[in-house]
Order: structure tokens, then sequence, then C-alpha cells
């Protein structure tokens, strides 16, 4: 057994990321469910936060708008251009992340 579960679980979390187009989130939208992650935080680093319910981490993120719903403009943009997500759920959420904003 590891020393550090966090370490075995991002790897396990970085497999599970998948590529949507915004056509396939729209359901789970109209739920509430769906919050973008913003540079500069990581997806991954986002669902570790809601994961382990580090309510400091997450609070801070959506304060300072590194963790949020989709503004209503956004929505209207990826809609029109039906963007392309990495989205990772950490239920009852579902994390996206704009592809070219994901951190390498």
């Amino acid at each position: 057994m590891s020393q550090n579960p966090e370490l075995e679980l991002r790897p396990k979390l970085a497999a599970e990321v998948d590529i949507a187009p915004w056509s396939a989130l729209v359901r789970h939208f109209a739920f509430g469910r769906v919050y973008v992650v913003r540079p500069p935080w990581d997806i991954l680093d986002a669902a570790l936060a809601l994961h382990r319910d580090d309510k400091a981490a997450v609070q801070e993120a959506m304060t300072q708008k590194r963790l949020e719903q989709p503004h209503d403009e956004e929505v209207q943009a990826w809609v029109t251009t039906n963007a392309n997500f990495d989205v990772l759920v950490i239920s009852p959420f579902v994390l996206i992340q704009v592809q070219n904003d994901r951190q390498t």
C-alpha cells in the first residue's frame, strides 16, 4: 500500500479525462453540474480538490474564478462552434476545461 494515496489517484483520474463536444455536455449544464476549470488551475488539480473535499482550495479557486459555472456568453459561443473540452466527472460535478486551456 502506498504512503500517499493521492499519488496513485492523480494518474487514475488522468486516465479518466475524456474529450467531449459541448453538445454532449448540454444536459449536464441544464442540471447545473458543469463547472469550468480555468488556468492556471488544471482539471486534475480541481478534481483532486473536490475528491478530497478540500473546501478551502475549492473556495479559493471559485473566488479567483478558476472554478465556476459557465457564463451565458461563453455557452453561446460554445453552441455556435460546438467547442471541444477535456471532461472529468467527479460526481455530481462535471469538470470541463477548454482543450487549449489545459496545462501540460
